[in-house]
């Protein structure tokens, strides 16, 4: 059981401030430490707790690497902070009770090569992404260095199971439900009708090959990393780094699915067989 914790508020909120500090409190009324973000890089922590929303989430992801996150939400979506603010204590107690599991998540690592020499590399939580400018692109794309197709268009997304229900469900991909091991490679907007997208093994090799001299850049995760050239080569593996997310019993991949992006082809339709409270895969118990 986790008996140390970082925690995490959105900054700039401040009920995410009061909150973290009605959780401070309990918890340590529980014996438990707590560690505040500003003394996160000088300490080891079990867990870490945070309270905003899914960007909170993929920011502490990306800073703090390998640690399992609990999402408290304070945001609109909450698809990966699933716990509503008016539910922390009991989710906290299912915690220190071992009444929980850690999923376990692939991350995408991302190298740019340019004449044979290195420009860039980062790693992405949801998803890496080549985007046009105002003008459309070109992009060869090669998976274990066989060549599948040429997309004309606004670019291309490969993205993680966790970051399927962004970026890439908006442009058209699939959604892959947790313990999918497998990452999405979505055309953005190709200028063609057919716009298939591919969904390949977690052990694939995809290399990105730029053939435009337009303006285009690599962005990991929302936030940009560099322009691009033309004869620019990304290459997009499995990274190093887990996504590690604390998930709780009564947690539903398919019913946060349903509510979150109000996915109901028949709004008033109920299940025929009793609901289970399940896992949503098997991973280690911690």
């Amino acid at each position: 059981m986790a008996r140390q914790f970082g925690l995490i508020a959105a900054q700039g909120k401040p009920r995410a401030a009061q909150l973290a500090a009605a959780i401070r409190d309990w918890l340590r009324r529980q014996q438990i430490a707590v560690v505040g973000e500003s003394e996160l890089d000088h300490a080891s922590v079990d867990m870490l707790v945070t309270i905003g929303g899914d960007g909170l989430i993929m920011r502490a992801a990306h800073v703090y690497p390998d640690i399992p996150i609990l999402g408290i939400n304070m945001g609109h979506v909450g698809f990966l902070a699933m716990i509503e603010e008016d539910h922390w204590q009991e989710a906290l107690a299912q915690v220190l009770a071992g009444e929980y599991v850690v999923q376990e998540s692939p991350t995408l690592s991302a190298h740019v090569t340019r004449e044979d020499h290195a420009v860039s590399e980062g790693w992405a939580i949801n998803d890496v992404v080549a985007r046009a400018g105002l003008q459309m692109i070109e992009i060869e794309l090669y998976i274990d260095g066989q060549y599948v197709n040429t997309y004309p268009g606004d670019g291309m997304i490969i993205a993680t199971p966790q970051g399927s229900t962004a970026y890439c469900m908006a442009a058209g991909g699939p959604v892959l439900s947790a313990g999918v091991k497998g990452f999405a490679v979505t055309p953005i907007c190709a200028h063609s009708p057919i716009r298939t997208t591919l969904v390949v093994p977690e052990e694939a090799v995809l290399e990105l090959l730029l053939t435009s001299e337009r303006d285009t850049t690599l962005v990991l995760d929302g936030q940009p990393q560099c322009k691009l050239q033309a004869g620019d080569l990304i290459t997009v593996q499995r990274g190093v780094h887990r996504f590690l997310r604390v998930v709780l019993p009564e947690m539903n991949f398919y019913q946060a699915f349903r509510s979150k992006f109000n996915f109901q082809i028949r709004p008033d339709a109920r299940p025929s067989r009793p609901l289970k409270l399940r896992h949503e895969l098997p991973t280690s118990r911690q």
